[in-house]
């Protein structure tokens, strides 16, 4: 198992471990910062270097409880090595302004629109969430959501993260309105829930990464959608300083 530093601080950009297993894929750390791609979030980029030497990153997954860090070469690694991880931050900081914005918009659609979220891709540049029931996303709609979402993330929500024995966690996001379906999906022995709290708008059980405030985010452009099923429009949004 690797302990997942970012969940407990989603700002740590460095950190020191030990390399526990190497495979043709990559290399198995005993803790990381690296997010492993998962829950429709872009894997981290970055480095480890070891001696002064240093190896790329190219992409993070997960396997298992392993987060497994997809490296350039293997050249000269063995398992019990120390290492030091950096993270290519820009890219991890984009994936938290984004990932936090996702939150809020499909909060927006939920409450305002009856949608449910289904699906989404965070990266850098461009994300992406899919949202049911809807036949079309008509521009009068986009402008009002577009509108809607930039007023709630100029109001400068903080943004925090609490972890909450299991029974607790889904009675409490019960209570706000969070969509049960996904509180179902967590497997039984996931005892402890990481729920992410944005102002007294949102709550939600997330393990992605976020930034601490609105305010950090900037504000949100909804750009083109699509059909992508019965009732179903995946919806395509950037993000514009304020």
């Amino acid at each position: 198992m690797t302990k997942p530093l970012y969940m407990r601080d989603n700002y740590l950009r460095e950190f020191d471990a030990k390399i526990v297993s190497i495979s043709d894929k990559g290399v198995v750390l005993d803790r990381s910062a690296f997010y492993p791609e998962s829950g429709g979030q872009s894997g981290d980029k970055g480095k480890l270097v070891v001696d002064s030497k240093e190896y790329l990153i190219k992409t993070t997954k997960k396997t298992g409880g392993r987060i497994e860090h997809r490296l350039s070469s293997l050249e000269g690694l063995e398992a019990g090595m120390t290492v030091h991880g950096i993270l290519d931050w820009d890219w991890r900081y984009e994936c938290m302004r984004f990932h936090t914005c996702q939150h809020v918009l499909s909060r927006y659609l939920q409450l305002n629109y009856e949608l449910v979220t289904v699906g989404n891709m965070i990266k850098p540049g461009e994300s992406r969430a899919d949202y049911t029931p809807l036949d079309a996303f008509p521009e009068k709609m986009k402008k009002e959501v577009e509108t809607g979402v930039n007023e709630l993330l100029s109001q400068n929500m903080d943004v925090e993260t609490k972890f909450m024995p299991r029974e607790q966690a889904i009675s409490y996001l019960r209570e706000r309105g969070y969509q049960t379906r996904y509180l179902e999906m967590v497997p039984d022995h996931v005892k402890e829930f990481r729920v992410l709290l944005i102002g007294d708008y949102d709550a939600a059980s997330c393990a992605g990464t976020h930034v601490h405030n609105t305010s950090e985010i900037g504000l949100i452009r909804i750009k083109k959608s699509k059909n992508v099923g019965a009732q179903k429009q995946r919806i395509y949004f950037s993000l514009r300083k304020s």
